[in-house]
C-alpha cells in the first residue's frame, strides 16, 4: 500500500468512526417499504449495498430529512465511492453532497480529509478516471482551482498520461470554453481552466494540441 494509500485509508476510518444510527428515516413510500425504511434507521454498516446505492443516488426530495441521512450514510458512500466500489456516477454523489449541505456537518473536515486524500490516488491509478474524479472533488467542494493546481504539482508519468487524455477529451469534444463541471453542468469552470493549460510545460502540450487550443479559442 503507499503513502498515499494509507492516507486515504486513515482518512476513510476516521470519517467511518462518526457512522451511527439515527432518527427514524421516513421517505417516499413508493421507492420504498417500511423495512427498507426500518433499515435505513439502524446501524449504517449493515444496510445491503443494494439500498444504500439506490439510496446514495435518488433526488434529495425522497426524504423528510435528507440532509441528516446522507450525512449518517456518507462514510459508507464515500469508502465505496473512493475504491471504485459504488457503481454511481462520481460526480452525481458530489451533487447529493451539496444538496446535504455537507460543509455544515458535525465533523465535516473529516470529510474534506477524505476528498483531499483522493486525488493522489486517483492520480496514481492508471485505470482511474482522474476525469470524473476532479469533476466530482471541484463540484462537491466549489472550485477545480486546488485540483488543478495539485494535479500540476504531481509530476509522474501516470499523473501526466492522465492529465493529456483529459486535455483531449476537452478538446476533441469541444467542451472549452464553455467547460462545465458536474453530473448538472452546475460548476462553470471553462475560462479558469484555460487559464490553468497555458500554464503548463510545453513539453505536456505538443504543437498539434497548442493549435487546438488557439483555434478554439478564437472561435
Amino acid at each position: 500500500m503507499t503513502t498515499a494509500q494509507q492516507r486515504l485509508h486513515h482518512a476513510l476510518d476516521a470519517l467511518g468512526r462518526t457512522a451511527r444510527p439515527g432518527p427514524a428515516v421516513d421517505g417516499c413510500g413508493h421507492c420504498y417499504t417500511d423495512e427498507q425504511l426500518a433499515v435505513l434507521s439502524g446501524p449504517p454498516d449493515l444496510i445491503p449495498d443494494r439500498l444504500l446505492h439506490s439510496v446514495a443516488a435518488k433526488n434529495p426530495d425522497h426524504w423528510d430529512d435528507f440532509p441528516t441521512l446522507y450525512r449518517r450514510l456518507a462514510p459508507r458512500v464515500l469508502r465505496q465511492l473512493t475504491t471504485g466500489t459504488l457503481h454511481i456516477d462520481s460526480p452525481l454523489i458530489a451533487s447529493r453532497l451539496v444538496a446535504a449541505d455537507w460543509t455544515s456537518w458535525h465533523r465535516a473536515e473529516l470529510v474534506r480529509d477524505v476528498l483531499d486524500a483522493w486525488w493522489p490516488v486517483a492520480l496514481a491509478d492508471p485505470g482511474a478516471s482522474a476525469a470524473d474524479v476532479l469533476e466530482t472533488l471541484a463540484v462537491a467542494t466549489g472550485t477545480v482551482t486546488p485540483w488543478l493546481t495539485a494535479w500540476s504539482e504531481t509530476r509522474t508519468p501516470t499523473s501526466e498520461r492522465h492529465l493529456i487524455r483529459t486535455i483531449d477529451d476537452w478538446l476533441y469534444f469541444n467542451r472549452l470554453p464553455d467547460l462545465r463541471l458536474g453530473f448538472y453542468g452546475e460548476l462553470p469552470v471553462g475560462p479558469e481552466v484555460a487559464a490553468w493549460i497555458a500554464t503548463l510545460p510545453p513539453r505536456l502540450l505538443d504543437e498539434e494540441r497548442r493549435h487546438w487550443l488557439d483555434t478554439v479559442y478564437r472561435t
